[in-house]
């Protein structure tokens, strides 16, 4: 038992009074919770000690407390990604095709459109593109509108992905025939 306070600050920022009369202390902390599927380690170590002058030599210990913080999946971990596309282009122009995640992949994402085409986000980043080609040219067809939607995503690493919105819709303008 302590006979003044004895304060230890934690690398994490807080901090643990053991009491007069008290040999020990603890804090609580809120677990940490992500979109990424998996356990998470929680690593904590002592930063320093103030008090406890009573002590000769207190020497605080320097090992690192790990902490592993089990995996449950809830319903706020959903992770979305948007599939967007220019509102207007002209007959045999670009079209392209932006997608946009809620969240930075964990892992690689692949999306397949229902155009054929495939947009790869990367690890670590929340924005991926594919430029197709604009139908060509048709005197028979004036101006029309074509929509592209994602019909598989995968990857990522997220407890939950979802696809938002009904595709990304472009029209297409009739050039000069």
């Amino acid at each position: 038992n302590i006979t003044n306070p004895l304060t230890v600050t934690l690398d994490n920022g807080q901090s643990i009074t053991i009491g007069v009369n008290q040999s020990s202390a603890s804090v609580s902390v809120v677990a940490p919770d992500d979109v990424y599927k998996g356990d998470q380690t929680v690593t904590t170590a002592i930063k320093g000690v103030t008090g406890g002058e009573h002590f000769e030599n207190l020497v605080p210990g320097t090992t690192p407390v790990n902490t592993t913080v089990t995996d449950t999946p809830g319903t706020d971990n959903t992770t979305t990604v948007t599939l967007t596309a220019p509102n207007a282009v002209n007959e045999g122009g670009q079209i392209t095709y932006t997608a946009t995640l809620s969240n930075k992949a964990g892992t690689d994402v692949t999306l397949k459109l229902d155009n054929g085409s495939n947009i790869t986000i990367k690890a670590g980043d929340t924005v991926g593109t594919v430029t197709v080609p604009a139908p060509s040219d048709d005197v028979f067809i004036d101006k029309s509108t074509q929509t592209v939607q994602i019909t598989e995503a995968t990857g990522g690493n997220f407890e939950k992905l979802e696809v938002a919105g009904n595709g990304a819709t472009t029209t297409i303008n009739d050039t000069i025939d």
